[in-house]
């Protein structure tokens, strides 16, 4: 018997990862920026940043399971880089739609997001079914 693998979660984890470090990165500037070390001090800006990392913390670690759940369990490649990048271009959308505080970014980003989440539970109730 083999020990499972995976391959292309892998993949979205390093570059989702990436993004979570620029957008903390945002966070600990706009923090320097405006002399507040906790909260947001009642400044919009640093609430926005603060919220676009928080809502990334949010969603992409279930997701991410949900993704290696399914490709543990023989999901098709195919499916895995769907809901992958629907997921990146979620997430991206929705941090530059709070970071300039553009609602229609941010709005499709996190339509995005949830159509990855809905992706997901898809792909791995069916993987169940082709077991």
């Amino acid at each position: 018997m083999t020990s499972p693998q995976l391959f292309i979660t892998p993949v979205y984890a390093i570059i989702l990862t990436v993004m979570l470090i620029l957008l903390s990165a945002r966070v600990i500037k706009a923090r320097w920026r405006h002399r507040v070390s906790f909260h947001d001090g009642g400044i919009d800006e640093l609430t926005r940043t603060i919220r676009s990392h928080g809502n990334f913390i949010e969603y992409v670690p279930l997701c991410l399971l949900l993704m290696a759940l399914s490709e543990l369990n023989h999901a098709l490649d195919w499916t895995l880089y769907v809901v992958g990048t629907i997921l990146l271009l979620g997430r991206l959308l929705h941090a530059l739609g709070v970071g300039k505080a553009i609602f229609k970014l941010r709005f499709y980003g996190m339509v995005l997001t949830f159509a990855a989440l809905i992706g997901t539970i898809i792909v791995l109730i069916t993987t169940f079914f082709t077991l």
